[in-house]
C-alpha cells in the first residue's frame, strides 16, 4: 500500500498521541471501531469551562492511514468549539491527506471519534454527581470509620461569597426523611430535591499533597463571579 506524503507527514510526527484521566469532568472519551475490522480509534478531549476543546489525544489500533486521521483531526480540534467540532466532516479529512478509496473508511471512523468523544462529554457533564476514583476510595473509608451504619453522605447547597455557591458534604447515620437519594460508585448521596438543578454537574475529588489535604467540590455549570471584589474567585 503507497500512502501520499500527507498521510506519511502526519503519521511521523504523531504529537497528540497518549491519553487523559477519564474520571475528570472535563474530559469527553470516545472510542469507535472494532479489532475484527481492523481499526479501532479513542479519542480524548479537554474541555475549557466554556466548552472550548483546550487540548486533545489519541490512542489508535490500525493502519497508517488510521493514525494520520487522528493525528490531523486532533491538530483541528484545539481551540473550537463543540459546535465547531460536530462542523468538521470526513471529507475534510480524507481530502487534506489524500486518502486512496480503499482508506477513506478512516477518516469517517476518526468523524465518529469526534461524535463519540463529545457526547461522552457532554452526558458527564449533565449527570448529577461525578466522583474521582481516589475520591471514592477516600469516601469509603471515612464512611467505614465513621460508623459501620452511616447510610451515606448529605449534600447541602449554601449561599457563597459574592452570591455564589458553597456545597456543604455531612454524614448520615439514619435515613433521612423528605430528601432524595443517587447511589454514586456504591456510595449514597442525600439532598432536597429543590437544589436538584443547583447541584446538577458536580464533581468531587480529592486532593492531597504538601499544601493541601481533603476534599474540593467543584461544578462546571456555575461561572464564578467576574466582578468579585474580595477575589475569592467564587
Amino acid at each position: 500500500m503507497k500512502y501520499s506524503e500527507k498521510t506519511l507527514k502526519y503519521y511521523e510526527n504523531m504529537k497528540n498521541i497518549g491519553s487523559f484521566d477519564e474520571n475528570l469532568p472535563n474530559i469527553g472519551t470516545g472510542i469507535v471501531g472494532s479489532p475484527l475490522c481492523g481499526d479501532v480509534m479513542k479519542l480524548q478531549l479537554v474541555f475549557d469551562e466554556n466548552d472550548k476543546i483546550i487540548d486533545a489525544k489519541y490512542k489508535v489500533f490500525g493502519c497508517v492511514s488510521a493514525i494520520a486521521s487522528m493525528e490531523f483531526l486532533t491538530t483541528l480540534l484545539k481551540g473550537i468549539t463543540i459546535e465547531e467540532a460536530k462542523k468538521i466532516k470526513n471529507e475534510e479529512v480524507s481530502d487534506s491527506l489524500e486518502l486512496s478509496d480503499i482508506k477513506r473508511h478512516c477518516s469517517v471512523l476518526a468523524k465518529e471519534a469526534i461524535n463519540a468523544a463529545i457526547e461522552g462529554y457532554v452526558s458527564k457533564r449533565n449527570q448529577l454527581i461525578t466522583i474521582t476514583a481516589q475520591a471514592v476510595e477516600k469516601l469509603k473509608s471515612l464512611l467505614a470509620l465513621h460508623d459501620e451504619n452511616c447510610k451515606g453522605i448529605s449534600i447541602t447547597v449554601c449561599s457563597g461569597c459574592c452570591s455564589g455557591i458553597d456545597y456543604t458534604l455531612s454524614y448520615e447515620i439514619e435515613m433521612p426523611e423528605n430528601k432524595k437519594s443517587i447511589e454514586v460508585d456504591g456510595i449514597n448521596f442525600f439532598y432536597d430535591e429543590n437544589v436538584e438543578n443547583v447541584i446538577r454537574g458536580l464533581n468531587i475529588d480529592l486532593v492531597e499533597n504538601s499544601f493541601s489535604h481533603g476534599f474540593v467540590v467543584t461544578n462546571k455549570n456555575h461561572v464564578p463571579c467576574q466582578n468579585c471584589t474580595c477575589q475569592c474567585g467564587k
